[in-house]
């Protein structure tokens, strides 16, 4: 019974102790949210709040061989990301919450490792729309492709 008191007080104090660190101590903090821009005269498409999107646009690294890997996004021109993504378990969907005005649009998307994909797609007048983007390399390099699609409902992984 000691052995059993003991081991579970040193769980407790390894807990405890872990509960106590700094945010500077944590190996790989999550990234900032992307910047906002809220000014009037900002460009018709534009990172906002989650609330007042009009596309949900989610990117995730989905490729083990490629970590981290950069990837670039533009819609008519005006550049929504651009930063490293990491694989981790696969599961690392990042939300980017965009205003863009309804009607038809160009989506432009480009990785460190070469790979471009550019597609043409349609806002409404009124509603949300919900994207998702993939990196992904099933075996070797000439197998590196990103995905692309969007729908008029919420993404099931969201």
């Amino acid at each position: 019974m000691d052995r059993l008191r003991a081991a579970t007080l040193s769980v407790t104090v390894v807990l405890a102790a872990a509960g106590c660190t700094k945010e500077d101590d944590v190996p790989n903090p999550p990234p900032p949210s992307p910047a906002v821009s809220q000014s009037p005269d900002a460009p018709a498409v534009r990172l906002v709040e989650t609330d007042q999107a009009d596309l949900h646009l989610w990117v995730s690294n989905q490729s083990f061989k490629d970590d981290p890997v950069a990837l670039a996004v533009s819609i008519d021109g005006s550049e929504i990301v651009d930063r490293l993504f990491a694989v981790e378990h696969q599961h690392n969907w990042v939300l980017f919450p965009v205003r863009v005005a309804p009607g038809h649009h160009v989506v432009r998307i480009v990785a460190g490792t070469g790979v471009e994909k550019q597609e043409r797609f349609t806002m409404p007048e009124t509603g949300r729309r919900y994207a998702a983007i993939d990196y992904g390399n099933a075996m070797d390099e000439r197998q590196r492709h990103v995905n692309w699609f969007i729908q008029s409902t919420p993404i099931g992984f969201a």
